[in-house]
């Protein structure tokens, strides 16, 4: 129906308008035009860790978090998702909790370097196919990196890695640690930071519009066709 295309626009736009203020605030990646100090994501890592390559198993513990589960653009989709048990000496070595950077490492060549913050509440386990990274936030937000990780600039950044590889690309740990990073102050990634978390709001408060537009859709259809 025309309103709810009307409310998906509404969700592309908001996402442009949240790059749009990264460039603002931080400028080109490409040029580092405001001339911030480029680290790597090791120097700002407390750990990087691969996930488990442990099947999934029925009514596991915990979510299983596998590459479907991130999206191209750089967030959570938990439509299909299986779940895990994990023995409790692994649990450390495997377990994503809030704030935890979530990067896809093998993929087809246009997907491989997907990168997702993993911001729920609920503790949930990854696949193999992912790398987590936890970052010393008293240097880096999360938030940040991920936006970064996003760009355009860093996706062709990822797809020139990938350059031989046929069918499944892959980034290995050690690449990721080489990962060049702008580092802007402290204050100036926490207003970033909460201009995305409002935008961040009003896609939610959209979304959910969408699902009472489809709902009540749906019961007219009933209605009339039943």
């Amino acid at each position: 129906s025309g309103v709810i295309e009307k409310k998906k626009q509404q969700l592309k736009e908001l996402d442009a308008l949240a790059q749009s203020i990264f460039y603002e605030m931080f400028g080109d990646p490409i040029t580092n035009e405001k001339g911030w100090e480029v680290k790597k994501i090791d120097d700002v890592s407390l750990s990087i860790n691969y996930g488990t390559s442990s099947p999934a198993n029925e009514g596991g513990k915990f979510k299983y978090l596998r590459m479907n589960n991130l999206t191209y653009d750089g967030f959570l989709d938990l439509h299909d998702i299986k779940t895990i048990d994990l023995l409790e000496k692994d649990l450390e070595k495997y377990i994503v909790r809030q704030d935890d950077i979530l990067f896809n490492r093998t993929n087809s060549k246009e997907l491989v370097g997907k990168t997702a913050l993993f911001n729920l509440e609920e503790d949930m386990v990854i696949a193999g196919y992912i790398i987590r990274v936890r970052v010393n936030k008293d240097i880096v937000l999360p938030l940040y990196v991920v936006r970064y990780m996003n760009t355009p600039f860093m996706k062709q950044y990822f797809a020139n890695l990938c350059k031989g590889a046929v069918n499944q690309a892959n980034i290995n740990s050690k690449e990721l640690r080489e990962v060049p990073l702008p580092l802007p102050p402290l204050p100036l990634q926490q207003a970033f930071a909460s201009k995305i978390e409002a935008i961040e709001k009003q896609k939610e408060l959209i979304k959910q519009s969408i699902k009472e537009v489809e709902t009540l859709f749906n019961s007219r259809m009933d209605y009339y066709f039943n």
